[in-house]
């Protein structure tokens, strides 16, 4: 990997570690381009199950690097295609776990909130500071906050520029779980390893399934949901699961 990115592998979890920390990991489109590429190779490896993402203790990314689209005109920001990125690392079907220290701001937020489960540090910042210097989000984040933490708090964040300390982000629901920092990469990889020693397709079908219900009434994720369970019944990987519940034993899971 370049410097703007490492990669780790561990059997089933990978790992990418951003690297820009002398600008708090803001999110360059070189660097969105080249963790886009990194998990669409992950998704085709049949080994890796699950994808940490991470920063440093500083920051997870503190907002996004515009570039030379700092000074662009509408119609070039609207073409440029970098909001977009955010798009295809939320079209990645394989798990995502964000490891969230320190920063998570603007274009880092957004990214974050497309990740499956966040786990934040006790020292972990959320917020969108894009009013506070005349713009709004542009990746999705008026969208996903106010279904994370509802209106009030939503509200509150993009117009006044509040940030959530990770206690408060996870009473509001933004996070999943919040440990001392020191124990952040033992407990993402602990709920990265959960998650790959599960059943792939039904990993695959649950957040499926999940992510249907953000963007559609009850009833139609309802019956989303009603298929989904009835096709699993299909699998091998149903019926191993059922075998080693039956026999006490452990289940080996190959996602077919």
């Amino acid at each position: 990997m370049s410097a703007l990115l490492t990669l780790d592998r561990l059997g089933a979890v990978a790992t990418i570690t951003f690297g820009r920390p002398e600008k708090r990991n803001a999110l360059s489109r070189e660097l969105l381009e080249q963790l886009v590429d990194t998990l669409r190779a992950l998704e085709r490896d049949p080994e890796i199950r699950v994808v940490v993402l991470r920063g440093d203790e500083r920051a997870f990314a503190a907002g996004a690097d515009l570039g030379s689209l700092g000074d662009a005109g509408p119609i070039e920001l609207y073409t440029s295609g970098f909001s977009e990125l955010w798009d295809d690392v939320a079209a990645i079907r394989t798990p995502l776990v964000a490891a969230v220290s320190g920063f998570a701001l603007g274009g880092g937020l957004e990214l974050a909130l497309i990740c499956d489960v966040i786990v934040a540090a006790d020292n972990a910042q959320f917020g969108f500071p894009e009013t506070g210097i005349g713009i709004v989000p542009g990746a999705g984040g008026t969208q996903r906050i106010v279904r994370a933490v509802g209106k009030p708090v939503a509200m509150d964040m993009l117009l006044t520029g509040r940030r959530l300390t990770a206690p408060e982000a996870l009473g509001f629901g933004l996070v999943s779980r919040v440990v001392p920092l020191s124990s952040l990469e033992e407990e993402s990889r602990t709920v990265a390893e959960r998650i790959a020693a599960a059943a792939p397709l039904a990993i695959a079908m649950a957040k499926h399934a999940i992510l249907t219900a953000f963007d559609a009434p009850l009833s139609v994720g309802v019956a989303h949901e009603r298929a989904l369970s009835a096709l699993i019944a299909a699998s091998a990987d149903r019926s191993e699961g059922l075998r080693a519940f039956r026999d006490r034993d452990a289940p080996d899971f190959t996602g077919k």
